[in-house]
């Protein structure tokens, strides 16, 4: 969007329904009320909500095709037309709506922490031991992560161009808050999503120290989901796969990986006993097994990423069985087998390439991780990214209509 007034429409898109006792609100389909009808303490819990609504609505846009096929996660096997992003291109007339929607949602959750601190200001304490606005620095926090991740560059609210880092930037001041206010709130699921965050995109930030220290608060069998729901904003990756056929898992890397309860799938066969094809008539179908339903969960962080960032660090610095010692950590929650050490440094991170993307298959984190490994050097470099487009651009729409990006 070119600048925050063409999003003030998102903050009325909310429903006022009480906290619900989950990771991230449960969301309703939303209708309109008045701007003015938010500026009062029983709209809090709405505005929240609202957060959480359009943080699905950026993960979902992601995950049904931008994310999984630009990082050869799923196989475009279907009639619907994703221009060249199957191939490795993707372009600013591609990508409007996605950009558009990623940043709706770091934008809501950042005016809707401004308008609740005004809600607030006249109850000294109220702001800063508020579960409502640990959880919305949370959702900020997640909002500039997944921008982060995922864009070539940034601007923002019709600001000129800037590196993807600056939400980085913001994300960790925001998971910062979250984790201080959250404390303060007693909301402990907050307190440890928040840290996860933080320490993800330390990591991303270069401080891989902090990031580790921040992963350590973090327990093996903890996740937080944004969530998802058939009557609100659905799991169409579940609809992409299991109804129409429209991607599989045939022809890219985790078909060499069938066994995997990370990253599961199975092939599909006629009554006849050959092989279902997708959409297009043609090509195989190997369905992905990790979202069966319109109404699952995508995680945002979770125990066994932290294990896994953490071994990344231990690589970093050459540490090759502490590395596999959390590897095997994260492995043994998923009932897997222990890895076994390899000698080298090269072999090694192949290894971890593996296991992180089998970590967080189908999460939306496998682009920004292959961007950031294929600028490595040395035995971290995964070339899969050679030859193709490496992350999402400003979009045409923003670069129509933004005035600081003209000229």
């Amino acid at each position: 969007m070119s600048n925050a007034t063409n999003l003030l429409r998102a903050a009325a898109l909310i429903v006022l329904v009480p906290l619900a006792a989950c990771d991230i609100f449960e969301t309703e389909a939303p209708g309109r009320i008045a701007d003015e009808n938010l500026d009062n303490r029983a709209a809090i819990s709405g505005l929240v909500v609202g957060m959480s609504y359009d943080l699905a609505q950026a993960m979902d846009g992601l995950l049904e095709a931008w994310v999984p096929l630009a990082a050869g996660e799923l196989f475009h096997g279907g009639s619907y037309d994703w221009a060249d992003v199957p191939s490795g291109t993707i372009l600013p007339e591609d990508v409007d709506g996605i950009w558009g929607t990623m940043h709706q949602a770091r934008w809501v959750a950042e005016q809707g922490i401004v308008r609740i601190e005004g809600i607030l200001e006249d109850t000294p304490g109220a702001f800063e031991s508020s579960p409502f606005v640990a959880r919305a620095y949370l959702l900020a926090g997640f909002a500039n992560r997944t921008l982060g991740e995922n864009v070539c560059e940034t601007a923002i609210d019709g600001g000129g161009r800037e590196p993807h880092t600056v939400h980085f930037e913001r994300a960790i001041d925001q998971f910062t808050q979250a984790i201080a206010i959250g404390q303060a709130a007693g909301s402990d699921d907050v307190v440890t999503a928040a840290y996860a965050g933080r320490a993800s995109v330390r990591a991303w930030l270069g401080d891989w120290a902090g990031a580790v220290q921040d992963a350590q608060q973090v327990p093996v069998d903890f996740s937080y989901v944004s969530m998802l729901s058939a009557d609100g904003e659905s799991n169409q990756i579940a609809y992409e796969t299991h109804d129409r056929f429209e991607y599989t898992v045939f022809d890219t890397e985790w078909a060499d990986h069938p066994d995997d309860p990370r990253a599961p799938w199975i092939i599909v066969y006629e009554d006849d006993g050959s092989v279902a094809v997708g959409a297009n008539g043609s090509t195989p179908h190997y369905q992905q097994k990790k979202y069966t339903s319109t109404e699952d969960d995508v995680p945002l962080v979770s125990g066994t990423e932290m294990l896994v960032l953490r071994a990344e660090a231990a690589l970093r610095n050459s540490d090759i069985p502490g590395a596999f010692l959390l590897l095997n950590e994260a492995r043994a929650h998923y009932g897997m087998d222990p890895l076994v050490p390899p000698l080298t440094l090269e072999d090694a991170w192949s290894i971890l390439h593996v296991e992180r993307g089998a970590t967080t298959w189908l999460e939306n984190r496998r682009l920004w991780d292959l961007r950031r490994w294929f600028a490595e050097s040395g035995p971290a470099h995964h070339d899969f990214l050679a030859n193709r487009d490496q992350c999402i651009p400003i979009s045409q729409e923003e670069l129509n209509t933004n005035d600081s990006l003209r000229g």
